[in-house]
C-alpha cells in the first residue's frame, strides 16, 4: 500500500542562497509599500469625493480603510521580521524551505512512525546533496 507523507526541504545556507531569500523579501516588502502609496492616493480621492456627498458613507470609507492600512502594516512588519531572520543566517547551516507531498510503501509489520517519519531533501544552490530517509533506514 502506498501512503502519502510529508518531505522536509532544506538548505545549506550559502551567499548565494542568502542573497536570493533577501532579495525576495526585500521585493515583497517594495510591492507592499507600492500598494501602501497607490491606497493613500486612491483613498484621499475618494475621500474628498465622499465628503462632499454622503458624511456617513465618509466614515464608513474612512473606517474601512484603517483596517486596510493596519493589514498591509502587519505584512510589512512580518516581512521585515522575516528579512531580518535571513540577514542573520549563518553560512552552512541549515535552512528549512517548506515541505513537498511524497509517497512511502507500507506493508505488514511495518513500523508506521518510521515510514511516516519526515524525510529530508537536503539542497546547496538547488543541487541534491542528501537524502534522509528514516523509512528506508539509510539516516
Amino acid at each position: 500500500m502506498i501512503l502519502k507523507r510529508e518531505i522536509l526541504l532544506k538548505a545549506v545556507v550559502t551567499e548565494r542562497l542568502q542573497a536570493e531569500l533577501i532579495q525576495s523579501v526585500e521585493e515583497a516588502i517594495q510591492r507592499v509599500e507600492d500598494q501602501q502609496s497607490e491606497l493613500d492616493r486612491q483613498s484621499r480621492r475618494l475621500m474628498l469625493e465622499l465628503q462632499r456627498t454622503d458624511m456617513n458613507r465618509a466614515m464608513a470609507f474612512r473606517q474601512q480603510l484603517e483596517v486596510e492600512k493596519r493589514k498591509q502594516e502587519d505584512v510589512k512588519s512580518a516581512l521585515q521580521e522575516q528579512l531580518k531572520e535571513y540577514r542573520e543566517l549563518q553560512l552552512g547551516e541549515e535552512f528549512a524551505r517548506g515541505t513537498i507531498e511524497g509517497q512511502v510503501e507500507v506493508q505488514v509489520g511495518d513500523n508506521i512512525q518510521e515510514k511516516l517519519g519526515r524525510a529530508e531533501i537536503l539542497t546547496k544552490d538547488d543541487i541534491i546533496q542528501e537524502l534522509r530517509d528514516p523509512a528506508v533506514g539509510d539516516d
